[in-house]
């Protein structure tokens, strides 16, 4: 016997509801499907009221079997946040954070994850975290004219290192020069490269305490060729980073340097941003600087030196070689060595003490009633809190460096006053983030409030109350936001709800 359009329709409706009903969970899927097959039977009959078949009513029945996909849906969907939750006795808050809170910290956590790993990559973040990079040998101070003021510039004259290094000295022992040129470097027959070439005394990197890379052992020919030591970003730039290159020669105009070794990554930190040092005797110094050249000096702190050296800048009176009275002063390198980690602690202080100029550190007034939340809700409230900020203040050190340190092969004071702004700015706009995002969650279940209803009249605001409520859907609290703050309500208020409203709540699962 040939089946009907009607049976065919019949089958295909059942079959539309009986595919979704293995979306539903197993131990709610047979009074699913009961109560969509009792709604079924109820459109049918609405359906066809002629008895006859009819096209347009069986779309309507098939679209009404189609809709129970996303039904069956919501109901999974509802399932596996119902699994989430812990077991809890009905009527008693749960201690602790809900999805969104966690989720939040979770999201935090991976931004900091993010930014750590960026610090490790980042070859210039790499080399300011670490301290060994940034450490020279104490009691170095840099000589300077004194109408410089705190331009480190050239101003010192290789006469004056000379005349100085053969007197004796009273507060000083030893001495460095250098100065910086731009001249052309022979790298091979056919690669002529424009650096910043150092021509420095032979004892310059000794005196700084600088660790010098893939260094070779100098030979009996090698006593009339200086050596040349590469930056870590030329020898990577110009050379591939090839270690065999040491023992090399390279030619700057007419005369032949001999690569001695590659300094390391970040770990120059006096004026100037050289590609190559040339290390040379003080007579070749001497001889090699144009008249009138004006360069570097360094010089090292006696026991009774250091002793004079009570701030950063210490005046200095000299004489040259006509006994005209020279003014210099010698500035101290502590501000080039203390490294990120002071300007964070002291960028982290300024937006705690700019925090309350910016947004309220409150967290609104509480009206106690028979709902009064444990020690134990309060303590993960405040814990909740100071993981936020924990977070924020570890996101604005590792984020700062990422950002102002990212290509910095030198010190860089720009780079310092990046670092300071960045993490000013993230600490401060996070922390008021944080506190914002704590004011807007119930101090029992640390949901966030929600559906917000305006209360009251603005004409009465002085007489009553006008503003705006928000609910806890897990039916603890209830937020009160004044539309205009009073003598009598300038913030906000929290109202603890008691037992007598969890009857709003039983069926959603949240109490």
């Amino acid at each position: 016997m040939k089946p009907s359009a009607d049976q065919i329709f019949h089958a295909l409706d059942e079959t539309i509801l009986r595919s979704a009903a293995w979306l539903v969970p197993a131990d709610q899927r047979t009074e699913w499907h009961r109560e969509w097959h009792a709604e079924l039977w109820h459109v049918r009959r609405s359906c066809s009221t002629t008895g006859s078949f009819s096209w347009p009513a069986q779309r309507e029945i098939t679209a009404f079997c189609l809709g129970s996909f996303p039904d069956a849906f919501c109901v999974l969907r509802q399932s596996w946040l119902d699994g989430s939750r812990p077991a809890h006795m009905p009527g008693v808050p749960r201690p602790s954070l809900d999805g969104s809170a966690a989720q939040y910290l979770l999201c935090l956590f991976a931004v900091l994850a993010v930014c750590v790993i960026l610090a490790r990559l980042l070859p210039g973040v790499h080399a300011e975290a670490d301290s060994s990079r940034y450490q020279v040998s104490p009691g170095l101070i840099l000589i300077q004219d004194a109408r410089s003021g705190d331009n480190l510039t050239p101003s010192i004259s290789v006469d004056l290192f000379r005349r100085w290094k053969g007197t004796h000295q009273r507060y000083l022992d030893q001495f460095a020069f250098y100065r910086t040129a731009r001249e052309n470097a022979s790298l091979s027959s056919t690669l002529v490269a424009r650096w910043r070439v150092t021509h420095a005394s032979l004892n310059l990197f000794s005196l700084l305490g600088l660790q010098i890379q893939f260094t070779s052992a100098a030979s009996e020919d090698d006593r009339n060729v200086p050596s040349v030591i590469l930056s870590h970003e030329t020898w990577t730039r110009d050379f591939g980073a090839d270690p065999h290159i040491v023992g090399g020669l390279i030619r700057f105009g007419n005369r032949t340097g001999k690569i001695g070794g590659v300094l390391p990554y970040g770990s120059w930190r006096l004026p100037g941003q050289p590609d190559a040092w040339i290390l040379e005797p003080d007579a070749q110094l001497a001889s090699d600087t144009p008249e009138g050249a004006l360069g570097y000096l360094l010089a090292h702190l006696t026991p009774q030196g250091e002793s004079e050296m009570l701030g950063d800048r210490v005046p200095i009176t000299s004489h040259d070689a006509d006994a005209n009275d020279l003014d210099l002063c010698g500035v101290s390198f502590a501000n080039r060595l203390q490294g990120p980690w002071g300007l964070y602690r002291f960028a982290l202080l300024l937006a705690l003490l700019a925090l309350p100029a910016v947004t309220s550190v409150t967290l609104g007034e509480s009206n106690y009633s028979a709902h009064r939340p444990s020690r134990k809700i309060t303590f993960i409230r405040w814990t909740f809190l100071g993981a936020k900020f924990a977070l924020i203040a570890s996101i604005a050190n590792f984020a700062s460096l990422d950002l102002s340190y990212w290509r910095a092969s030198t010190y860089s004071p720009l780079a310092e006053f990046f670092q300071l702004v960045w993490c000013f700015s993230i600490c401060l706009f996070g922390f008021r983030w944080a506190l914002s995002d704590q004011r807007q969650r119930c101090p029992v279940c640390l949901r966030r409030v929600s559906h917000p209803a305006q209360v009251g009249l603005a004409s009465r605001t002085f007489l009553g109350w006008n503003g705006t409520e928000m609910m806890c859907m897990g039916g603890h609290t209830l937020l009160h936001v004044p539309s205009l703050p009073t003598s009598w309500f300038s913030g906000q208020r929290w109202l603890y709800l008691d037992t007598s409203w969890e009857f709003l709540f039983a069926d959603s699962g949240l109490l």
